[in-house]
Order: structure tokens, then C-alpha cells, then sequence
């Protein structure tokens, strides 16, 4: 490639930066420099180009047809640049392996077995990431994650680890001053959701009613870790999600008011990027399977 023909690639940060905000000033606090270093990359752009990429004339910075163009360009330029350097993490740094999941999983199945993934590799450095959103395997250096859903995520290999099946749960002081006799008793209480599970009442046939004929109005929790904590709190009812909550109803803090559990069509998967080669990869496989299989089961 002949780099003479081509804009010096430096200067495309600032602009991207800057075409995006639409703002000089926003631009510089974006990429941590002054806003005359932005204004000079770009100058220097344009005057490489032959072209003004803003309109500066009007009290809003706006784009040119030349500089909407650009923008494109940039924007693809430097997506590629960054997936390219996390695909190199990945790929370069085989002493670690990094796995994302959401707090309830880290905290219930991963960290009480985090020193067993040394028996099924006993050379790689584990690593955790409890969080509420789901990893960009395309964006960030994540290597592996357990998720929960149906398992169709674009651009990612699962593999199931668990079906999951579902029932109300409720402390046990909360059943006694507050009794469920049957589906319909649900109306009368509080329930506690995520911002995402509210409408699997009534799918699943946990209540007859809709959230409009509700007698109380429902609680919503960032996670699910709050959600069932609530619940062994007394503050109201939650969907327990089971295997992974059999823990709280043998340890007592949650109990099941109604006998029967209903079949979710999500399950707990374990996940890898597409087409990743990792060599720890097998290793999370087989430790994440063997820490779901090894999910006590309901003593009481």
C-alpha cells in the first residue's frame, strides 16, 4: 500500500470524535486532549483533502455531504481497528481466561467453585466478571460467558448447561402472614421482578390476571441477585428460577408456596465467541457443566 496516497490514519480519532459530538470541545474531552488539538487534526485533514468536512458557519457545527461521507469511513476504519485489538487480547494472552456472567450466577455457582477450574486446567488464571448486561464478544476482551436465555445469540457458540424451571417464591415469614392458597392468590401480593420478567407471570400461567388487576403494585430490581434477595426479605414474591435457587429454599431463607414448577424456555448456557480458539475453552466447558450439574437438590 502506498501510505502517501492515503490521509495520515491519526487523524481520524479526532475527527470521528468530533463529527460524532458535533462538538470540538466535546470531542477533546472524549479523546483526553485540548480543543485546539482537535481543531488542528481536522484543519490538517481538510486541507490534505481539499475539502471542509464541517460547516462551521452556523452557531451548531454540522457535517458537509464530504464530511458525512467521511464520517463513514472513519467509523469503519477504527470499529475495525478496535475489534482487531480485542481479537489480538484474546488471542495473545493464553495465560488468562475471562469469563462473563450476571452477579447471581458468579455469586451462587462460580466463586464458592472457583479454585476446582484447576483441575481442568490447571495453567490458565481464571478470571470473573459479574455484570448485568450481556458481554460484546465483538467490543470487549471476554473470552467465555454464561448467559440465560434460549441460546440464539448472533455471532456466538452455546452450548446448554441446564434447563431452568420456574415457581413463586416467597420467605417463609412472608407465606405465614400473607398465605397462597393457589395462581389466583398471586394477584392479591407484591411481586418482584427484573425490568424483563414481569410479563412471565401471565405467560407462564402464574396469574390469571393481567399486571392491571394487580391489588399491589409490582417491584422492579436492576438484577436478578436483588430480586431474590427482596424476596427472602419478606418485601413480596419473586419467580425463582430453578436449579441455580434450590441453595435459598434448602437454606431457608425462600420457600415455594405452590407445589408446581413450570418449565421456562430459557435455560443457563455456556458461550463462547464464534469461531474462537481459546485453549481453555474446552477446560470452561467442561468445569461450568460439571459446577451446574453438581446443583444440590431440594431437601425441603
Amino acid at each position: 500500500m502506498n501510505y502517501r496516497q492515503t490521509p495520515p490514519i491519526q487523524w481520524l480519532p479526532a475527527f470521528e470524535a468530533a463529527a460524532t459530538n458535533l462538538s470540538f470541545k466535546k470531542a477533546a474531552e472524549q479523546l483526553c486532549v485540548s480543543p485546539p488539538a482537535v481543531s488542528q487534526q481536522i484543519k490538517a485533514f481538510e486541507d490534505w483533502l481539499g475539502v471542509e468536512l464541517f460547516d462551521r458557519r452556523a452557531r451548531q457545527l454540522a457535517l458537509t455531504e464530504e464530511g458525512s461521507y467521511y464520517l463513514g469511513v472513519a467509523s469503519k476504519v477504527l470499529q475495525a481497528h478496535h475489534q482487531g485489538y480485542i481479537e489480538f487480547k484474546r488471542r495473545m494472552n493464553r495465560r488468562s481466561f475471562n469469563i462473563s456472567t450476571s452477579l447471581f450466577i458468579a455469586q451462587e455457582v462460580l466463586l464458592p467453585n472457583y479454585l476446582s477450574f484447576t483441575d481442568h486446567d490447571p495453567d490458565t488464571e481464571l478470571r470473573i466478571e459479574a455484570r448485568m448486561s450481556l458481554a460484546d464478544f465483538d467490543n470487549e476482551p471476554v473470552d467465555a460467558a454464561i448467559r440465560f436465555g434460549v441460546g440464539s445469540w448472533a455471532r456466538c457458540h452455546s452450548k446448554k448447561l441446564c434447563d431452568v424451571y420456574i415457581a413463586p417464591v416467597c420467605s417463609p415469614s412472608y407465606l405465614r402472614d400473607n398465605p397462597i392458597k393457589g395462581v389466583a392468590d398471586l394477584n392479591n401480593h407484591r411481586l418482584i421482578n427484573t425490568p424483563s420478567s414481569l410479563e412471565n407471570w401471565v405467560e407462564l400461567g402464574l396469574l390469571e390476571n393481567t399486571r392491571g388487576r394487580q391489588a399491589e403494585s409490582p417491584l422492579v430490581f436492576d438484577s436478578y441477585m436483588t430480586v431474590i434477595k427482596a424476596a427472602s426479605e419478606g418485601v413480596g414474591v419473586a419467580l425463582g428460577l430453578f436449579p441455580v435457587t434450590n441453595s435459598w429454599i434448602n437454606e431457608g431463607l425462600l420457600c415455594c408456596p405452590l407445589a408446581t414448577q413450570v418449565k421456562s424456555s430459557f435455560g443457563y448456557w455456556a458461550c463462547v465467541p464464534e469461531n474462537y480458539t481459546h485453549p481453555a475453552t474446552d477446560a470452561f466447558y467442561g468445569w461450568s457443566q460439571t459446577l451446574f450439574d453438581g446443583i444440590p437438590s431440594i431437601t425441603k
